[in-house]
């Protein structure tokens, strides 16, 4: 790992991080992490923008989340850091987009748990009537103390809620499938448009596999099986979202789909199986719960990577002893997400976390493409295919694809998001002057 001296903190006296994780637990928490709450919450929000072709959104998500998922798994190769995207940034793009990304990345994590554990709270409350905003509220508490106790016991708890999760999602398409003779599946509500509308919406679904990428420093082998486990989560996950959306509103009209806050539960219902549509209902709680788990705990090591490369305050960089998870950053990650999940409005929250998405995505993209000609023979694990001109295609589409479904994201959450980007900006300009300060000598 080529990493200019100086820029990760080296300490002797705090305890750092512990490789624990083999290929099966970072890939399967990846997948974890991306089937929570994009199947089992946010498919009826896209069936009302997309209609019967809510199917083609999630492809579509697909094509544009896949090229990227690659690019994170040549870069996570070349610098297997807890900071992923945002030490990716510093060494192609410098301090002030590292911050930047780093900037987007913490807030994907925590707006996108306040957003799950929302979602969690919605079908809690289908079963017991507590309220949406208490639940979320309790889940992430739990969350984040699972997350302080250590990387092992996380991934343990994510890997069984994964495969609960899948078998759930199967049992969906087992019984929706077989109905898809009844409806016309190219039928889209409201067009081009509507689709784009959606994929934006659910292409926070597959922002999971950068996740993966902040587990590098407690992996087993990581130039080598990070980006194996990035691969298998995409092809895996991209496979289950399509087959599901299909059978979703093959099982239950479109509209019917989009008004209720457990759609997965209420198509199964809808064909007369209540007992497997309460089954449903408790698999996804676990789904949610998985993600929210998942997010909090790698956010924080983002949090932690970003401190380790002078891009946060050095406490956050802070380690358990006992532990050896950085703690500091779990409980203000936490804390940050309690304030966010009172909003109780899932889809907003997604949207404003999918402007974090497209910009972080996008940076990735680019430090693909400006390391490869600034940095022609650095060793690369993981290599992406067929370049141009040393620009690998599979990173420009990726680009493109990002920049593209950005603009079809709901006007006030893309105002939202620019907010967001401009603190970021502002604070970057604070980081900036630090690191030329600490490099002037005396």
């Amino acid at each position: 790992m080529s990493v200019p001296p100086g820029d990760i903190v080296a300490s002797t006296v705090e305890p750092a991080l512990r490789r624990r994780l083999g290929p099966w637990a970072v890939s399967l928490s990846g997948i974890g992490i991306i089937l929570g709450a994009g199947i089992y919450v946010l498919v009826g929000a896209a069936a009302g923008e997309a209609g019967n072709g809510v199917w083609i959104a999630f492809l579509v998500g697909a094509l544009v989340a896949g090229p990227t998922g690659l690019c994170f798994a040549e870069l996570a190769a070349m610098f297997p850091e807890a900071g992923a995207a945002a030490a990716y940034a510093r060494e192609a793009l410098g301090v002030r987009v590292a911050f930047l990304t780093g900037w987007l990345d913490i807030a994907v994590s925590t707006v996108g748990a306040a957003a799950v554990a929302i979602g969690f709270g919605g079908y809690l409350d289908d079963v017991w009537d507590v309220g949406v905003a208490p639940i979320a509220v309790g889940v992430l508490l739990v969350c984040g103390v699972i997350a302080y106790i250590g990387v092992r016991e996380t991934v343990a708890v994510a890997v069984v809620f994964a495969l609960l999760e899948t078998s759930g999602l199967v049992v969906v398409i087992a019984i929706g499938l077989p109905e898809l003779g009844a409806i016309n599946l190219l039928e889209v509500e409201n067009g081009v448009t509507g689709v784009l509308g959606a994929a934006s919406l659910v292409y926070f679904a597959y922002q999971g596999f950068e996740e993966i990428a902040t587990l590098s420093e407690e992996t087993i082998e990581p130039e080598r099986n990070i980006p194996r486990a990035i691969v298998v989560a995409v092809i895996v996950t991209s496979t289950l979202y399509i087959l599901v959306a299909m059978a979703a509103v093959a099982m239950l009209p479109w509209d019917q789909l989009a008004e209720n806050e457990a759609p997965l539960a209420a198509a199964v219902e809808a064909m007369g199986r209540e007992r497997v549509a309460d089954a449903i209902s408790a698999i996804a709680l676990f789904a949610t719960f998985n993600t929210v788990l998942l997010l909090l705990a790698t956010g924080a090591r983002i949090t932690y990577g970003m401190a380790q490369r002078r891009l946060m305050p050095a406490a956050l960089g802070r380690v358990s002893a006992r532990r050896r998870t950085p703690w500091v950053a779990t409980v203000v990650l936490t804390a940050l997400a309690i304030s966010l999940a009172a909003t109780g409005d899932i889809g907003f929250v997604a949207q404003v976390t999918n402007f974090s998405v497209f910009g972080l995505f996008a940076i990735v993209s680019v430090s693909v493409i400006v390391l490869r000609r600034t940095r022609p023979r650095a060793p690369r694990p993981f290599r992406l295919p067929v370049s141009v001109a040393r620009v690998p295609l599979v990173a420009a589409v990726g680009l493109a694809g990002n920049v593209g479904l950005a603009f079809y994201m709901d006007g006030d959450a893309f105002v939202a998001g620019l907010a967001l980007l401009a603190t970021g900006i502002a604070l970057s300009e604070y980081i900036v002057r630090y690191e030329r300060a600490r490099r002037v000598p005396g």
